[in-house]
Formats: C-alpha cells, sequence, structure tokens
C-alpha cells in the first residue's frame, strides 16, 4: 500500500519544488530506473518462477523419502535436506563439480532427453563404504571408480531412481533408466553448453559424512510437462479422487509393507496357586483340540482359521477359514 502523506509533509514537498531544491525530472528520471532490469540475451530464462517453486515442493518431497531409503538401506541415521533449485547453463553445472565424480546419466522412457545425477565423491565412497559393510566415515580421496565399485552404486543409484519417480509421480511418470556411469564430468554432455537446466542441490549427512546430490533437469527434458509444473496441478494431483497414480503410487507402497503374523495354539485359564506350583513335566491343557484349526493373527487381531502342518520340512499354516469373531476358540 501507498503512504498516505501528511498534510504537513505534502506542503513542504510543494515548498521543496517551488525552491527548486527538488527537480521533478530527476524524480522522473529515477523512477524510469527502477524499472530497467538486466537481461542476458545468452542465457534467457527458460523457468518460471512457479515452476521452480514447483520444483522446489517436488524434491521437498523427495527428500523425506530420500532420507527413508538412506535409514532402511544403509542402517544408519541419515539427514536429507534440499539447499536449492536454481536455474543455470549446463556447462555452468559441469564447471561446478569436482573431477573426478560420480555422474548417473539417467533416460525418463516418459520424457525426451536425458538428465543426471550427480553424487559428490566423499558422499558417494561414503555410501560404498557403508554398502559393502563398513562404518560410515568421512573420506577425502577422489579416483575413479572400480568395476565393482560401480557396480554396487549403480545398484543403489536404481533405488534412488524408483524413489524419484514416486516423487514425480504428482507430476507426470518418468520410468527412469540407469545409462551409464561417468567420473569425468566432460564426458556426460546430454545436451549443449549453452542450454538451460535446473539444478536441484540436496544435502546428504550421515554421521561424520557430509556431502551433496545434485539433479540436473534441462529445460528441453522438461518442456513437455511445463504446464504441469504450477502449484495449482501439484496440490490437485495431491487429491486422490483428482489422481489415480496417486491411488497407485499408495497401493505399491502398501504392498511393500511388513506386518507380523502369529499363529495362536492355544490357551486356558489357570490359577495363581497352581502357576506358583508349576514343576518340570506337568502338563497344561489348552481349549485346543487335536487336529482342530488354530487362530491366525494378523498384527494383534484374529483374522483367519488355519490348521499347522509341515511344509518343506518348515513349519507352516494352511488357511481354512475366516474368522468371523462369533465362534469358539479350538474349532
Amino acid at each position: 500500500m501507498a503512504e498516505i502523506l501528511s498534510q504537513h509533509e505534502i506542503d513542504t514537498l510543494l515548498a521543496a519544488l517551488s525552491s527548486g531544491s527538488v527537480d521533478m525530472e530527476e524524480i522522473k528520471e529515477e523512477e524510469k530506473q527502477k524499472k530497467i532490469q538486466v537481461y542476458d540475451f545468452r542465457r534467457p530464462n527458460r523457468f518460471s518462477k512457479e515452476q521452480i517453486r514447483t520444483l522446489y515442493m517436488l524434491h521437498d518431497n523427495f527428500s523425506r523419502l530420500f532420507r527413508t531409503l538412506l535409514a532402511t538401506q544403509l542402517r544408519t541415521p541419515a539427514e536429507v535436506e534440499l539447499v536449492s533449485v536454481e536455474e543455470m547453463t549446463f556447462e555452468e553445472f559441469t564447471r561446478s563439480v569436482p573431477n573426478p565424480t560420480v555422474m548417473a546419466v539417467i533416460t525418463p522412457s516418459k520424457l525426451t532427453g536425458q538428465i543426471v545425477l550427480e553424487l559428490n565423491p566423499s558422499l558417494a565412497f561414503s555410501l560404498l563404504e557403508r554398502l559393502l559393510g563398513g562404518q560410515v566415515e568421512s573420506f577425502t580421496e577422489t579416483r575413479p571408480l572400480t568395476d565393482i565399485e560401480s557396480a554396487v552404486v549403480e545398484r543403489f543409484i536404481d533405488r534412488i531412481m524408483q524413489v524419484l519417480d514416486e516423487a514425480w509421480v504428482h507430476v507426470s511418470p518418468l520410468q527412469l533408466t540407469l545409462e551409464r556411469l561417468e567420473t569425468n564430468p566432460q564426458f556426460a554432455q546430454i545436451i549443449a553448453p549453452t542450454e538451460m537446466v535446473a539444478l536441484v542441490s540436496l544435502r546428504v549427512k550421515m554421521n561424520a559424512t557430509e556431502g551433496l546430490c545434485n539433479f540436473c533437469y534441462p529445460y528441453l527434458v522438461l518442456k513437455p510437462v511445463a504446464p504441469k509444473l504450477s502449484a495449482h496441478h501439484w496440490f490437485s494431483a495431491m487429491d486422490p479422487h483428482v489422481a489415480p497414480a496417486n491411488r497407485e503410487l499408495l497401493r505399491r507402497r502398501l504392498a511393500r509393507t511388513n506386518i507380523p503374523i502369529k499363529a495362536l495354539l492355544g490357551q486356558t485359564q489357570i490359577t495363581v496357586h497352581d502357576l506358583l506350583n508349576l514343576q518340570i513335566g506337568d502338563v497344561v491343557p489348552l481349549n485346543t483340540r487335536v487336529g482342530g484349526d488354530i487362530l491366525l493373527l494378523i498384527g494383534p487381531e484374529p483374522k483367519f482359521w488355519a490348521s499347522p502342518g509341515r511344509i518343506n520340512g518348515r513349519l507352516g499354516l494352511k488357511i481354512s477359514a475366516p474368522y468371523k469373531g462369533d465362534e469358539d476358540d479350538g474349532k
């Protein structure tokens, strides 16, 4: 809101204009200068501010999924923080990363072109050490990966791509495929050096080590889905009634959820006196009949009747009927 001048301030301004201490032409020239913005035609901005904000929200969600992946795969506490989402040329990106480094060239089958995932060497070697059974330590060495190390890193990057695909499902499924690993940034020329890219930087911290994980998205790759990179589309896609892909994502994640299953062989009631006088060799009768079905509990809840037996030399259960809640134990 514009500031409202008092009558005294108006009189002072008119007096200054009349006396010539304030030049109206200078005021107009200052106003024109404030409206001028520097624009470099050699590197035009391709991503709008709203698209940058949407990429920020998308990868903020990815950072939480990535943190869960690190904790489950490495069995160690990890922190993932989204640092920035910037627009720059591809040449500026390749000059900013060290040599050697770990760069994965990735192809999204749903889009045209390739994107790049870059892992800082200190982060990459710390991940390798943990994946191979060691402790997470701070590494300062910089060298190319061996064949065995490359194979381990490729398997872990496959898991990162699965998490990234889940984060992008609200905008557009990517269906990512790892093409190759490069250690020299000059060998990962997926587009012309002057083309604009969106660089997403995340800081990963595990115990004593810390490093950056960068995603490089060329504008030419994201151009077909650029209209979907808006806050309106993002929040509408989060509604499961609007986005069937969101329901499919939840279904896949629930399908991988581990739940405990227990078999209740039987139960009974005894007095405290009998409990205190139990001796070796005593027999406690249960309410389950020999040859009868036993209850199968999913979590804490009884769900099925099952008959115990052996399958290939191992103990097992064969489900015979659902538990309706009104049957007597030891059916």
